[in-house]
């Protein structure tokens, strides 16, 4: 399996209960499927939180004809392993269930760190998929971990705080989110906080995604280094030197190296992967820049304070509506930090706000 994202492979193909299946596996059980079914989809996950699903459900199946399908009548060719497929009317019946759950179609593919968010926050429990509501049926069986609670285990567990995953990183053996992803440790994001605010602190040009831009601002109260982030030690550099040169990135950039949810295999942020790539585009066409373009700090946050009215323009994409958990507006959309950083002229080097 490639660390990058299945970058160059096909994502990797689940049927929708299986991802049930696997959270039962994490919380103790051996689902009826069998780990040989769920391993790969276990490691991969391990591997990569980003890690791209293809979800399954059989669509196609009823497409048959009932004349073919019941009385031979062989006018059109019964689809490919029809007696097994029209015999699984119980695992069909799941599958489709969780990607109602989910509010996709199947076949969508979606990164399984985003599924299990939505899993979690939509699907507590397996009763209703996993049980029946003809207790007792040979036709409807339930699963016979149905109610054992291995799943509602992991997916009831009360994810960290962000004070807490600060603090902790994110410990493997806490129920939740993290029971499905490998995750970072303290240990590892203060080595990366060591490391890269020493090249922060020597660099001759910063590299900023441009969400990150605005982020400086929102932050531009703290005077203590933040263990999660470095928006405070790019910050000192550019009041230091107003003059530094700023390469405007796309994704992940000087400010990330250390956060808990930051991947340095993939490069990526896991919950804002998707959102920040059109945030960081609409701030560059609003700022009238190409990716990649270098300016000095002071002239790129001169025109950041002329062409960016509100954060509401793109941290809450204008209106502050959510199409999906990984559209969701930033949780500050509504903040006056902007106002407040152009009234002061932060940044620009004209002495107001340094």
């Amino acid at each position: 399996m490639s660390r990058m994202g299945n970058e160059g492979n096909e994502p990797l193909e689940v049927r929708g209960h299986h991802l049930l299946c696997a959270v039962c596996a994490r919380g103790g059980c051996e689902p009826p499927c069998g780990m040989e079914v769920l391993q790969p989809l276990l490691e991969a996950m391990w591997d990569n939180p980003y890690v791209m699903l293809r979800i399954t459900a059989d669509l196609e199946l009823n497409r048959a004809h009932y004349f073919d399908a019941y009385e031979q009548r062989g006018e059109k060719e019964l689809p490919e392993e029809f007696a097994e497929r029209h015999a699984d009317h119980v695992g069909r019946r799941r599958d489709l269930h969780v990607c109602r759950m989910l509010g996709i179609a199947p076949n969508s593919v979606l990164p399984a760190f985003w599924v299990y968010r939505m899993l979690f926050d939509r699907m507590p429990t397996v009763c209703e998929v996993c049980t029946s509501s003809a207790r007792g049926s040979e036709v409807w069986p339930e699963c016979a971990h149905a109610e054992a609670g291995c799943y509602e285990k992991i997916a009831q567990g009360q994810d960290l705080e962000p004070e807490e995953q600060v603090a902790l990183g994110e410990p493997a053996n806490l129920p939740g989110i993290w029971s499905m992803f490998r995750p970072r440790t303290r240990e590892e994001m203060d080595e990366s906080k060591v490391v890269s605010a020493e090249i922060i602190a020597k660099a001759d040009c910063l590299f900023i995604r441009p969400q990150h831009l605005l982020c400086i601002l929102c932050t531009a109260d703290k005077q203590e280094p933040l263990v999660e982030d470095n928006l405070v030690e790019v910050r000192r550099r550019m009041e230091e030197n107003p003059d530094i040169p700023v390469t405007i990135t796309e994704g992940c950039c000087m400010v990330c190296d250390c956060c808990n949810v930051y991947d340095p295999d993939e490069h990526i942020c896991y919950p804002v992967h998707i959102k920040n790539q059109l945030r960081d585009l609409n701030i560059l066409e609003k700022l009238d820049l190409a990716p990649g373009a270098t300016l000095p700090a002071r002239e790129l946050y001169a025109r950041v304070y002329e062409r960016i009215g509100t954060l509401a323009e793109v941290c809450g994409w204008g209106d502050g509506t959510s199409t999906a958990p990984f559209w969701a507006p930033c949780g500050g959309w509504q903040g006056d930090e902007l106002d407040k950083a152009r009234e002061k002229g932060l940044l620009c080097g004209d002495g107001r706000g340094s």
